[in-house]
């Protein structure tokens, strides 16, 4: 790490703290923050580079970060934006503009346009292991976005939500550097999205039970390699076809009409029972890549978990316990169609696609990180290697102080390869991550984080890391 990056990064973060003073107002907030990570191993250890949107990466690191919001909420309309913006050296790219966005709403109704950060829909975000399409592990994706982005209710007892958006993948320049000759890749990928949700109980009741779908896609874009080479798709008529997928004939041409898109969702289901300051749930997140899986013939795969929160000081706050599987895949077979079986379903091939790298934005996986991501391969394949995996994942926190918090998760899984790659070992690992935050009462806005992380095993390698965060609010 030369010394010159070191002074660019010092300087900055210097500034920030001095703009951030005369920048703030009564509908401004704003925000500084150092971080550094060094480890001895291969890699970063896996929890202290996932579940970050991005803001991490498996080398060494250093990076300085700052930003400012504004929020104002005048009679029906609600507005608010935020610019956020990291210069690093360690990371995939030097400079990030990681959030940058407008948000405007009347009532119930909403459209926000850019980048920010999202969290997995439903699941603890500091304790999950990740959501199966959406995990918050990735780089945010620039997008135009409307719907109802808050529940509402349509009947005493029931509230919903719903949106959509088309967003751009924006990683084209990492995949030129990273693909191998043998492979491809495919630039200015295009980007859908729509869910709904539903959430039956009454808003202060004891019990309350959410279900929701959400359906997202690759699209559009050139491939560059392999066979295929070419426009994908990218006119007015592909964003319909990508809200409303059209479905091919029997002819090649008619096939690639189907499958030119990256399609993928989850189904969400969440009972939780509310007493007082305490609340207990269990969920389920099934990943589909087709009917078979949307339908569950993909047996056990699927995150299941169990959350306990409590919203009082104590040693233990919040727990999380989830096994995650993803090794059925709805069965070994595939395209069948002609065959006395009539089996068309199965080896999903979870997060791949013959037209697109993978699900996943400047090498991190979008979705859950478990399925170790493709910025660890070391033979220039942007696809997931392993993504037949089973894992158990555990995760807490609590108080020790006023001032001092922690978190701690521990995380073991185990992988087979692909269904069409099977790997003739099977691979094993452990991952384990210890975090300590001080917010002193004394020194207003400041927080220290500091982490130690190690991982042994196959995958990953066995890597020690310590990670500091100093972050200031304005």
């Amino acid at each position: 790490m030369c010394s010159s990056s070191n002074k660019y990064i010092t300087f900055s973060f210097l500034i920030l703290l001095i703009v951030g003073d005369y920048v703030y107002a009564q509908n401004f907030s704003t925000f500084a923050e150092y971080g550094a990570t060094v480890h001895a191993g291969k890699n970063t250890p896996l929890w202290q580079v996932s579940n970050t949107h991005g803001v991490s990466s498996i080398n060494n690191n250093t990076y300085i970060r700052g930003g400012a919001f504004y929020k104002n909420t005048t009679h029906a309309w609600q507005l608010k934006g935020g610019i956020d913006i990291v210069a690093a050296t360690g990371f995939t790219s030097t400079f990030i503009i990681q959030q940058a966005y407008a948000d405007i709403r009347y009532k119930w109704i909403g459209l926000w346009i850019g980048s920010r950060e999202m969290d997995s829909p439903l699941l603890n975000q500091q304790l999950s292991s990740g959501g199966l399409t959406w995990s918050g592990n990735a780089r945010p994706l620039p997008q135009i976005s409307i719907g109802i982005f808050d529940y509402i209710h349509i009947a005493p007892k029931i509230q919903v939500k719903a949106e959509l958006s088309y967003g751009w993948f924006t990683d084209t320049k990492y995949q030129e550097r990273n693909v191998g000759k043998e492979y491809f890749y495919t630039k200015k990928i295009k980007y859908h999205h729509k869910s709904f949700f539903f959430r039956f109980g009454k808003p202060q009741g004891k019990w309350q039970f959410d279900l929701g779908m959400s359906l997202d896609d690759q699209f559009g874009g050139y491939k560059v390699g392999g066979s295929d080479e070419g426009d994908l798709g990218n006119g007015w008529k592909d964003y319909i076809h990508a809200l409303i997928p059209q479905g091919g004939g029997d002819n090649a041409e008619g096939d690639k009409s189907w499958y030119q898109g990256n399609y993928m969702g989850s189904e969400h289901f969440r009972l939780t029972y509310n007493c007082k300051e305490t609340s207990f749930s269990i969920y389920l997140e099934n990943y589909y890549d087709d009917f078979s899986g949307m339908g569950k013939q993909n047996g056990l795969d699927g995150l299941w978990g169990i959350e306990y929160k409590n919203l009082k000081t104590q040693a233990i706050n919040g727990i999380i316990l989830e096994y995650y599987q993803t090794t059925n895949q709805s069965g070994p077979l595939h395209g069948l169609d002609n065959s006395i079986i009539k089996k068309t379903g199965g080896a999903d091939d979870y997060y791949n696609n013959g037209w697109y790298p993978g699900w996943t934005h400047w090498g991190m996986s979008i979705g859950n990180p478990l399925i170790t991501s493709p910025i660890y391969n070391k033979n220039g394949d942007l696809a997931f290697l392993y993504n037949r995996v089973q894992a158990i994942h555990l995760g807490w926190s609590g108080d020790i102080t006023s001032e001092w918090t922690y978190r701690a998760k521990l995380s073991f899984n185990r992988t087979w390869g692909t269904p069409f790659k099977p790997i003739p070992e099977i691979l094993e690992n452990f991952s384990t991550f210890a975090e300590f935050k001080y917010i002193p009462s004394k020194w207003r806005g400041w927080s220290f984080t500091g982490s130690t992380a190690f991982d042994i095993g196959d995958i990953y390698g066995d890597n020690l890391g310590f990670q500091l965060k100093i972050h200031k609010s304005f």
